[in-house]
């Protein structure tokens, strides 16, 4: 429309999630036209975000798109499952790998558009270049690996940015962290593996910082964000109560570890230019706890 600054629209799918959420609320605050692309028109998002609903069919999707001519999609919309059941396989292909390749499909018909991957450190099992921890890790590289046909042939600029798990506050999802957070509040018992598995948390407000510098970086590459470095479940836990004041009653042992848990420092790519975790892990878990927490 005219008057709008075309350099700055953003199209974000995933964005009535919890990273998703917070990018979204950083573009408004930072100046961007913010359209999301929702699968219903309830979605609650937050103020100066336009929903649009994603069309049953590709070419209408394609027709959507175009029509917004986003200067940067953002794709963090996905179906995680860190331990799949078979009814959870066909929701996994078409979010991870059908929808995402029909929003390629749409984005390279619109010229100069930056389409910003997300990819997960899940891919990087016993520190392998490519092997899978899950299926779900497995469909996110097959995306990745559709997306370089999309690159080469179509010529779309393509950015992926492989995140860490991720917390902060206000986190609804199933989550270590906030699963924690409960228990502690509770006095539940926590059960957990032997706490020898690997993890980096990466801070919400970091891991949207690494989103925009990777749309900002040159296009072709795959970058990596990560926190402090990775510890064991075990050292997380007892950084998370001495930050927190909060005691747990963890049971170590008391459940089976995954088939393929992170046992080792992974490969992780270099970070986007310009970018450094600003949260350090103490203190962003410190923060999680309010003073009517007490």
């Amino acid at each position: 429309m005219p008057g709008e600054d075309v350099a700055r629209r953003a199209l974000v799918t995933g964005a009535t999630g919890f990273v998703g959420s917070a990018l979204v609320r950083r573009l408004v605050a930072d100046g961007w036209s913010v359209d999301a692309l929702v699968r219903s028109p309830d979605a609650s998002l937050p103020a100066g975000v336009a929903p649009q609903v994603i069309p049953d069919d590709a070419d209408d999707l394609v027709a959507l798109v175009v029509d917004r001519a986003p200067s940067h999609c953002f794709h963090l919309a996905t179906a995680f499952r860190g331990v799949h059941t078979p009814a959870d396989i066909a929701p996994m292909i078409e979010a991870n790998l059908g929808f995402g390749t029909a929003l390629a499909e749409a984005a390279s018909r619109v010229p100069g558009i930056r389409f910003v991957n997300t990819g997960t450190v899940w891919q990087h099992y016993d520190a392998a270049p490519y092997s899978p921890v899950s299926l779900y890790a497995a469909t996110k590289q097959a995306f990745t690996d559709v997306l370089v046909f999309y690159a080469e042939v179509e010529g779309l600029a393509v950015h992926t940015l492989e995140l860490m798990d991720t917390y902060g506050p206000n986190d609804p999802r199933a989550k270590l962290i906030p699963f924690l957070l409960r228990a502690g509040a509770d006095g539940t018992k926590v059960d957990m593996t032997e706490g020898t598995q690997l993890i980096d948390l990466v801070h919400v407000d970091d891991a949207v910082g690494a989103l925009l510098a990777t749309a900002a970086a040159p296009p072709g590459h795959t970058y990596g964000a990560r926190g402090d470095g990775a510890i064991t479940l075990r050292e997380l836990v007892e950084r998370f109560q001495a930050a927190t004041g909060l005691a747990l009653d963890v049971r170590w042992g008391a459940r089976p570890a995954r088939p393929r848990e992170m046992l080792r420092p992974w490969m992780t790519a270099d970070p986007p230019p310009g970018w450094s975790p600003s949260v350090r892990l103490d203190d962003g878990l410190r923060a999680l706890r309010s003073p009517a927490d007490d």
